[in-house]
């Protein structure tokens, strides 16, 4: 371990009874040396801990004085382990059994002169209890058969004049060495005292701290202060004051306790939020561990790069010391923030102990978070896998609305996996994979580990848990399926509950989702609809007359009528497809061609809206492409150019995936009308995002899938507003009758939809349905483009970045592309997912004529927006945008 050799010592005042931050005393003695424990940390024993101290000793041996000051080294053990010291002289070992729950106090032979004169129970007479006058040679170290029952643990033992420790297990006692004891009484100052006689030391730590932060503070524009609520922080925070910091922030986890949050409202400290949602994290990611800190990635580090964004390049004064970790024993003055290069930290304590805090903070009089003296020694998330046992029970009776929230969790997560009941009580859930310390806790009491470290699971012990509660019989009733989320509340008028939406999507909690044009995530109501049909109700649709095809039928023409009603669709047909692809290729495969007709689409189109046509010109069917506008605009001045008698078909895309454009639909339409053509209207990047009425648009034919609009992937619509197109395939399901070799198709969808169809898919499209309007798609469209804007906004301020975007806002959907000068696209969506968890498409997004017009070889980076992403997602991404750029 990296410090200096004067901190593996602790040096005690015998003149004054004090501890000592250096070698020399205010009265000019120098001080006794006491030899600490690894990690060498020490801390004084504040309310609770001198309680618990004083509660123990008394229940053992009586009312025994304690001295006012007693400190506390922390060493390694099962769970809480410190060696108190009082007097200058080791008192014991408290130590925390996470398995009976209990605290225990180990004393020492250098104990003994301050507690015999005063000790009223817990010895042990050899000569009363024992037959220690038969044992040959040595006492000391022998175990002994006692005559009188004595309760297990620690007592002190006295034979003929002498004294020493025992421990008492299953009716023997083994001794240590006797010794001769002589009765000590000491001056007993209290803190003030101590604080007093290490007022020089303490001006010099301050001098020297505040001497490391003027040093540093003006390395970057801007210089703050790191504040955690704790104590380390809160020292910092003075000294930087001190050295004329005025700024500082403090990362709200949305897992504090409340008093943290009071404390840093006192200190006028700035709260920066934006922290991910933990709760809908840990359903999917399971308990955080001390060897598995995910937590720490998306409840504090994201939002401190939103906020270093903001804040931008930055000296961040920060209360870290070296004492704290071994991963923090090495930290030098400086040191670059790996995850961040915006930001510089500076640790001006970072050789202090904790007992160098305390007393600075007391000299200083400077308030400190309430927390420290109810026993808490770790301020931070009142769940945090790194504090000890010892911690979280004594916060099951201080926060217990805190501990039972989390406590059920951890026990549901656990019924889940099948694991035994020692996973949560015993805090096992605290690693991934169990230390060697606790590998030998779980083999005495034959809780089984396999070979990875991880304990193992009972499939015996496996139980059924949903939302937070165990199910112990199948339902008896299977309900409509339909959106359970945040869609069914009234949001109101112009929002919607966004916290509530993002919930239903577990995906997020792992990961920034901007890649919603080519797929987007399903809510939690989606999937349970077809995990319902696998279950429940699993069976073909058609003719059959039991019960389960019955409710299946039912549920897939239902789904089909909720599509229709969803895009406006008063009349005409609604066909399942697989996809938006399957959809136009059934149009131009079944469309009645002859030779010499022709078909219009755009630069702007997608593969699946421009092969299905190329692909006709084998069969005489020419295809006339119209261009854009500089401005990325849809030309329909050229539209009405190339339009002609000869014009069968146009096929256009609604928005396009790559520059978000929207096209005049309702135009376009009126247009091929008085020429006599069709109109089919390529809807993918719509009907997911904004309100689609193909009544009013006036189209013939619109396609789209529903992967991009929150339902089951395999899914896809083609609607028609007239069936005057041939069926793609023939089969089962889509005749009336078959005599001898002719036969008649069947009416409605049923005609376009042969075999056996994605029938959980199609029943899921419809639940998805569901929490779009649920959800309005008025209140989507003005989410995704107030987001959309704040996109391009950010990126308009950045270097090296070229935007490929309409202006107006009105025309366009939440799709953004843009290059890096220097930077492949790949490149920068790889990075954009290694350094945030961003995800975004990068490329040509099937668009290679368009690529080719925009003169771009190499595609663009693509950003696209759901209706649950927040701006904090975008803020992430442009901070991150913003790191790859410089």
């Amino acid at each position: 371990m990296h410090e200096p050799p004067v901190k593996k010592v602790l040096y005690w005042c015998e003149d004054c009874n004090v501890p000592l931050i250096a070698k020399s005393c205010a009265c000019g003695r120098e001080g006794k040396r006491i030899e600490l424990l690894q990690p060498y940390d020490l801390r004084p024993a504040l309310s609770a801990d001198h309680d618990l101290i004083s509660r123990l000793v008394r229940e053992r041996y009586g009312d025994i004085p304690l001295a006012k000051i007693l400190l506390l080294n922390k060493t390694g053990g099962v769970d809480r382990a410190d060696l108190v010291i009082m007097h200058g002289e080791r008192l014991g070992w408290l130590t925390f059994d996470p398995v009976n729950r209990k605290f225990s106090l180990d004393i020492t032979p250098e104990a003994l002169p301050f507690l015999v004169p005063h000790a009223t129970k817990g010895i042990v007479d050899l000569d009363t209890h024992t037959d220690a006058r038969k044992e040959q040679g040595r006492i000391g170290g022998k175990r002994i058969p006692l005559k009188i029952p004595v309760p297990d643990g620690t007592v002190i033992v006295k034979y003929k004049a002498r004294y020493g420790t025992g421990t008492v297990k299953d009716g023997s006692i083994k001794v240590k060495e006797l010794i001769t004891v002589t009765p000590r009484s000491l001056p007993d100052p209290g803190w003030d005292v101590a604080i007093d006689r290490n007022r020089y030391h303490l001006k010099n730590l301050e001098r020297n701290a505040i001497r490391t932060i003027k040093h540093h503070m003006e390395d970057r524009p801007t210089v703050n202060v790191s504040f955690s609520g704790g104590k380390d922080s809160t020292a910092v925070l003075h000294l930087a004051r001190k050295a004329g910091v005025t700024r500082a922030f403090f990362i709200d986890t949305g897992l504090e306790f409340p008093e943290t949050l009071a404390f840093v409202k006192s200190e006028g400290v700035e709260i920066a939020g934006k922290a991910g949602d933990f709760w809908q994290a840990v359903e999917k990611a399971g308990p955080p561990g001390k060897d598995n800190r995910w937590c720490c990635k998306f409840q504090k580090l994201r939002p401190l790069k939103l906020y270093l964004a903001e804040v931008g390049p930055c000296v961040t004064i920060q209360g870290n010391r070296w004492y704290e970790s071994w991963n923090r024993a090495s930290l030098e003055e400086t040191s670059q923030n790996p995850d961040n290069p915006l930001q510089l930290n500076v640790s001006p304590i970072r050789n202090w102990r904790a007992l160098e805090v305390f007393l600075y903070l007391w000299w200083q009089k400077a308030d400190m978070n309430p927390l420290y003296e109810q026993g808490i020694e770790r301020i931070g998330c009142y769940l945090c896998p790194a504090m000890l046992e010892s911690e979280y029970e004594q916060i099951r009776i201080s926060h217990p609305e805190y501990t039972k929230r989390w406590d059920d969790f951890v026990e549901s997560w656990a019924a889940k996996k099948g694991l035994p009941e020692a996973y949560c009580r015993w805090g096992l859930w605290r690693w991934r994979k169990i230390p060697r310390k606790m590998q030998e806790l779980c083999r005495v009491h034959s809780i089984a580990v396999n070979e990875d470290l991880t304990i193992r699971a009972d499939p015996e012990l496996v139980r059924d848990v949903r939302k937070g509660s165990m199910v112990d019989k199948p339902q008896e009733k299977i309900p409509e399926a339909g959106i359970q989320g945040a869609g069914m509340k009234e949001p109101a008028r112009d929002m919607y509950d966004l916290q509530a939406v993002r919930r239903d999507f577990p995906l997020l909690a792992e990961v920034v989702y901007l890649d919603n044009a080519a797929t987007s995530l399903s809510p939690e109501p989606v999937i349970q609809s077809y995990v319902e049909f696998e279950r429940n109700y699993r069976a073909n649709v058609g003719r059959g007359v039991h019960r389960l095809t019955q409710i299946a039928s039912q549920r897939y023409w239902h789904a089909h009528e909720k599509v229709a009603g969803f895009i406006g669709a008063k009349e005409g047909i609604t066909v399942f497809t697989k996809n938006t692809t399957e959809s136009i290729n059934t149009v131009a495969q079944g469309f009645p061609w002859k030779t010499g007709d022709r078909v219009l689409t755009t630069i702007l189109e997608h593969h699946s809206n421009l092969l299905p046509w190329y692909h006709l010109g084998r069969n005489g069917v020419a295809v006339d492409v119209v261009g854009i506008r500089d401005d990325y605009s849809f030309d329909l001045s050229a539209f009405e150019t190339a339009i002609t008698g000869t014009t069968r078909l146009v096929a256009i895309t609604h928005a396009s995936n790559v520059l978000g454009v929207i096209t005049p639909v309702a135009e376009i339409a009126k247009c091929c009308h008085d020429h006599g053509a069709l109109l089919l209207v390529d809807m993918a990047q719509t009907v997911p995002h904004m309100p689609v009425d193909v009544a009013q648009l006036g189209c013939d034919f619109c396609a789209f899938s529903g992967h991009k609009m929150l339902g089951p992937t395999g899914t896809g619509v083609l609607w028609m507003k007239e069936p005057v197109i041939e069926p793609l395939l023939l089969g089962g399901g889509v005749v009336e009758s078959v005599k001898g070799r002719e036969f008649t198709l069947s009416e409605g969808y049923q005609r376009y939809e042969a075999g056996t169809g994605n029938i959980s898919g199609g029943i899921g499209l419809g639940v998805a349905v569901d929490y779009l309007t649920g959800l309005g798609m008025e209140r989507v469209h003005r989410h995704e483009q107030a987001l959309t804007t704040r996109i391009i906004d950010g990126l308009r301020k950045m270097p090296r970045i070229r935007l490929y975007v309409p202006e107006k806002p009105e025309q366009r959907v939440g799709v953004v592309s843009f290059t890096v000068d220097g930077l492949h696209p790949h490149e920068v969506a790889q990075r954009l997912d290694e350094m945030a968890d961003i995800m975004v498409r990068s490329g040509h997004h099937c668009c290679i004529p368009l690529m080719e017009r925009l003169g771009l070889p190499d595609g663009t980076v693509r950003v696209s927006l759901g209706p649950y992403n927040s701006a904090e997602d975008v803020d992430l991404f442009l901070a991150t945008i913003e790191e790859i750029t410089r």
